[in-house]
């Protein structure tokens, strides 16, 4: 039985570093920067109406805990705010703890 070699999986994709891969993006980042501020005209605003309009129930409640939360986090900075919605539970709770900030929002 001849024993030839078989490449391994990796041997047959590009050689991909972390230098390349920082390399590419850099040059990435600018030319969609460029593209991005090049016609402020064809910058579109949101519609409130029609995300109403269209927005489901669960996406209506996020949306006001969201406000709630940020509205709590305004008026008493000292504290971290998140909100919880429970939906097997039928349960929203928007609550403000000493715990470090950088603990985001959570949602079940």
């Amino acid at each position: 039985m001849p024993n030839t070699p078989i490449p391994a999986a990796a041997e047959g994709l590009p050689k991909i570093s972390r230098r390349t891969l920082l390399g590419a993006m850099t040059a990435a980042i600018p030319a969609a920067t460029i593209s991005a501020t090049a016609d402020p005209v064809s910058v579109k605003t949101f519609d409130w109406n029609a995300f109403f309009a269209e927005a489901t129930p669960a996406e209506l409640a996020r949306l006001h805990a969201n406000a709630l939360t940020e509205a709590m986090a305004t008026m008493h900075p000292e504290l971290s705010w998140r909100h919880v919605i429970d939906h097997q539970v039928q349960f929203v709770l928007v609550v403000g703890d000493e715990r470090p900030a950088f603990v985001g929002r959570q949602e079940v």
